[in-house]
């Protein structure tokens, strides 16, 4: 079971998020999939209602039209889902995009997913990113052959800089995969500019492991494989 908020304009894609809705809802009728026509009760507080369930949803799905580009209540919903990304730093959202409506740059880090004639083949799309593993941040890195068998290179993490700002440390673990136990490095950058990079060597391919700690304590995972080829 997961729980869904769709965000949408009700004056060019209200038919979209109900078909949405309802497909959600086919797949496993465990989900809890919220609409505003459809959610909300008579009477209550209909924005501090949507904060919560923004804030409380696994997944948001955002339909992107060319009415939601000038919606003051879209622009609301996509600021709390994004405050609530960089509280966990997991990726909620995915942009499902009606007639090639412009973008704007607060979706560049997200996945955008263009609407064709055939939503049935849409929605699967869609259900596969939403249910792919979305971190808020990378681990990325670099390396280059330093002489005839071995490679230097260096880690870091990408992130927009006000999840950056969450991180209380990086913790790197090296397993080469031998007996020997893995390399444990805890670095805490000074700058974000740095955005706790750390080098490394090797003559052997392996894997990383990283463990981000941020400041609400909340702890981050990641693995990356490096191939090493000679």
């Amino acid at each position: 079971m997961a729980n869904f908020f769709i965000s949408y304009s009700r004056k060019d894609a209200a038919e979209t998020a109900k078909n949405l809705r309802k497909y959600i809802c086919k797949l496993d009728s465990a989900h809890d999939v919220f609409l505003d026509s459809e959610s909300i009760k008579p009477g209550v507080n209909w924005k501090a209602e949507l904060q919560k369930k923004i804030k409380d949803c696994d997944h948001f799905v955002y339909i992107h039209s060319k009415a939601s580009l000038e919606s003051p209540y879209i622009k609301q919903e996509l600021s709390w889902v994004y405050q609530s990304e960089l509280k966990t730093g997991i990726r909620k959202m995915l942009v499902y995009r009606l007639g090639y409506a412009d973008l704007f740059p607060q979706l560049a880090p997200y996945q955008v997913m263009d609407a064709t004639d055939d939503f049935v083949i849409d929605f699967y799309k869609l259900m596969t990113g939403v249910f792919s593993v979305n971190s808020f941040y990378t681990v990325e890195h670099e390396i280059k052959l330093a002489d005839e068998f071995w490679y230097k290179g260096k880690f870091w993490i990408e992130a927009p800089v006000d999840f950056l700002k969450k991180i209380q440390m990086v913790e790197y673990r090296f397993d080469y995969g031998w007996d020997d136990p893995p390399i444990l490095v805890k670095y805490s950058a000074t700058t974000l500019k740095r955005k706790f990079a750390v080098p490394f060597d090797t003559k052997y391919h392996f894997t990383i492991f990283v463990m981000l700690y941020l400041w609400n304590t909340k702890e981050l995972a990641f693995s990356k494989t490096i191939p090493i080829y000679h």
